[in-house]
């Protein structure tokens, strides 16, 4: 859709040139590999995660089911496909699946057709979306309503009996239940903590088969509010009847969310219990010696060898395909709340080698699919660079926070490519020495700040809960790097989650600073004065019309020539994990483009959400003419964007000068559309001053300190060719 900027958004899809809009759409691509320790990603561009909850259906009609990953944090979809014994990230199948999805997303065939049908959380209660077939995709839904037997009407959310009417099935807003076919007549049943009071389970039978025959949802029936006769009083202290809480000197704490999994571990054909809740750091089993319909539970223990900072809740899935369903456990977190939790490796894995009647779950890996693509925790924010000056982009990567540690770094993988083909590989977690610091919360970029052809550090990071943006100076000619004492601030406000970003807005040969607030909004602050140590002033805390706003916020920038038209566009990513495109942004009347993600099965453009807090790079990295756009984001992957109207550039490289003639001491705007390298030659063919590296797509102040008045040529080198403008100095 296209709107102009202003607080209010005009859903005006002509507002923007078909022509034009065409040149800002992208798809999304794994198409650029990735190495890490020797082994070749899978998925290297799937985005991460953070609370995955772990779900099979089969996507692609083979009869062979995928992977459905729900991750709570960011309310988001990642689909997987098994093909040739390993799961292929599929992006194309998360878009088929409902809006609105919110706690928890289950896969489960409630009316017995052979195919997953969806639960998940409404305000209410529980939506229940019935798969169906839908011509031209591989499958769609229908949102159930339930009829109200007592009312004669019907619900949104499943019904189920209570002791005296039917009631609304409500689990806790952050409850995970448990849709399963408890005794065994194949039909669903439930089991899901109590609304009122959570500290004991409520069990609702479903009484399809015997009343009616078949599969359905319109029987269920609480039969009890105290299933199993346990009460939990706080994590790891369980009351089994007769006890209470009050016997074990506690009191039962009713907030917080619980999660459930019934399953027969012991093989004697009855259910036990897995539990967990909201503050606890480990995951619980009950052991059921009594029977199915009168169960008993007792005997508490923890799953061995787990630790896991909030609130581990266990799915059961078979995700090797060998028949019998293995265990998988991860935070059902919906945010970051303890400063050692690992979300680089939240998803355990436990193999069974047993059977489903009698299972024996081996601990196999905490990464479960984490180990086949860029997973750096939380919060990534990429940055693309040649810093080996070999003629390709390299990926730099900032965090929250690293793996199981309280403090960040940048983390590098060099691009062992070319300029159009390239290929990444992991290098250090630590470029510039920044772990050094203590900081957390990373993000970073490079610029060359003073203006002497070297590039630098910037970053914005936190520490003692402040957010300060810093500078480390590079060496002539070599790369930026902490000793203990080069790390300059900048003096501008910043909170926690700002987004700041250098760049020339106003040609004036100084960089200034756009800043994404946490409301939405986009400040400009001009640089006065020289650096490392300018001045800002506020000109604008609404740049471009980006007031404070409730539906975009934590707004985050990046400056290039997105569609090689020789002028530089923005890119802002927000809170939703959404990206939007400012065509030409220093035009008087600017408008923004924000459905610019290709959906195969619709082959129309969307707004979609990346992972949430998106933080957009722009970087040429196939050697086009319209280059991609690299998205961290908050569940601490990388989403790869390719334009799908690029075509490869035309030899030599396209590079313009401003301003021309151009006074003597002051400095050129570069703009090239690859990275570059500038020499100039006086009018006798000597070159004057060093050579310098000019970033492809974005524009670079290059210094003319010394250079007399005159007639000179800017010579431009890249690994495709080689151009030569002239301009005057005066």
């Amino acid at each position: 859709m296209c709107y102009k900027l202003s607080a209010l958004r005009l859903l005006i899809f002509v507002l923007l040139p078909v022509p034009l809009l065409g040149q800002f759409t992208y798809r999304i691509s794994q198409d650029i590999a990735v190495e890490k320790d020797s082994n070749a990603l899978i998925n290297p561009w799937a985005g991460g995660f953070n609370s995955p909850q772990v779900n099979k259906m089969d996507l692609n009609g083979d009869s062979a089911e995928d992977i459905v990953i729900f991750d709570k944090t960011t309310a988001t979809l990642r689909t997987f496909l098994w093909l040739d014994g390993e799961y292929r990230h599929a992006p194309e199948y998360e878009t088929l699946f409902p809006s609105g999805l919110s706690t928890f997303v289950s896969l489960r065939d409630f009316d017995c057709d052979g195919k997953k049908d969806l639960f998940t959380f409404g305000q209410i209660g529980i939506f229940v979306y019935k798969q169906i077939a839908v011509s031209g995709k591989p499958f769609g839904w229908s949102k159930m309503l339930f009829p109200n037997l007592f009312t004669g009407g019907t619900s949104e959310v499943l019904l189920t009996k209570g002791f005296t009417t039917q009631i609304n099935l409500l689990p806790g807003t952050n409850d995970l239940p448990d849709f399963t076919d408890m005794d065994g007549d194949g039909d669903l049943d439930v089991l899901n903590m109590r609304f009122v009071t959570p500290s004991s389970a409520e069990y609702h039978k479903n009484f399809s088969m015997e009343n009616y025959g078949v599969c359905n949802l319109d029987s269920l029936a609480r039969m009890t509010s105290t299933w199993g006769g346990f009460e939990e009083c706080q994590c790891g202290l369980i009351a089994f009847g007769p006890q209470t809480c009050a016997d074990l000197g506690g009191r039962s704490l009713h907030t917080g969310g619980k999660s459930t999994l019934s399953l027969d571990t012991d093989g004697d054909g009855d259910r036990d219990l897995l539990f967990t809740e909201e503050s606890c750091l480990v995951l619980y089993h009950m052991e059921n010696s009594g029977t199915t319909e009168l169960p008993v539970m007792g005997n508490l223990s923890q799953l061995a060898g787990l630790i896991m900072p909030h609130y581990p809740s266990a799915y059961r899935e078979d995700v090797d395909n060998d028949g019998t369903k293995d265990l998988l456990v991860g935070p059902n977190t919906s945010t970051r709340t303890h400063t050692f939790t690992d979300f680089a490796n939240s998803l355990w894995y436990y193999r069974n080698t047993g059977t489903d009647a009698l299972p024996a779950f081996v601990a196999l890996q905490p990464n479960f699919l984490q180990d086949e693509m860029i997973d750096l925790g939380d919060q990534t924010t990429p940055w693309l660079e040649d810093l080996d000056h070999d003629g390709d982009l390299d990926l730099l990567v900032g965090v929250y926070l690293n793996p199981g540690e309280s403090r960040a770094s940048i983390t590098l993988y060099e691009n062992t490519g070319n300029h159009s083909q390239p290929s990444f590989r992991w290098l250090t977690n630590d470029f510039g020495l920044v772990l050094y610091t203590y900081f957390y919360n990373i993000r970073p970029q490079m610029a060359d700040v003073n203006a002497d052809g070297t590039l630098d550090l910037a970053f914005t990071a936190s520490a003692g809960g402040l957010t300060r943006f810093f500078i480390i100076l590079a060496p002539p000619g070599g790369q930026p790097e902490f000793n203990g004492e080069n790390l300059t601030p900048l003096e501008i406000p910043l909170s926690l989650n700002d987004n700041a970003r250098l760049h020339d807005i106003d040609h004036d040969g100084r960089l200034d600073i756009l800043v994404g607030k946490s409301d939405g909004s986009l400040f400009y602050y001009h640089a006065t004065g020289d650096y490392p140590t300018p001045n800002f002033e506020l000109l604008s805390n609404a740049y471009l019309g980006l007031g404070a706003s409730t539906s975009r916020q934590y707004l985050s920038t990046d400056i290039g020539d997105l569609d090689g038209d020789g002028k530089e566009d923005l890119v802002a990513g927000d809170q939703a994990g959404t990206i939007m495109i400012i065509p030409d942004f220093r035009s008087p009347n600017p408008e923004a483009i924000d459905s610019v993600v290709f959906d195969t099965y619709s082959g129309i453009y969307l707004h979609r959400n990346l992972g949430g807090s998106a933080r957009p790079a722009i970087a040429n990295l196939l050697g086009v003419n319209r280059p991609s756009i690299v998205v961290g984001n908050r569940q601490g992957g990388l989403r790869l964007l390719h334009n799908d109207n690029s075509v490869p550039m035309s030899n030599p490289p396209k590079v313009s000068l401003s301003p021309n003639p151009v006074a003597s001491g002051s400095n050129l705007t570069v703009l090239s559309d690859r990275s570059v390298t500038i020499e100039i030659y006086n009018t006798m063919g000597s070159r004057v001053g060093q050579a310098q590296v000019i970033p492809g797509g974005q524009s670079t102040q290059f210094p003319l300190d010394g250079i007399a008045a005159g007639l000179y040529v800017a010579r431009f080198t890249a690994s495709t060719g080689t151009t030569a403008l002239r301009f005057v100095v005066y």
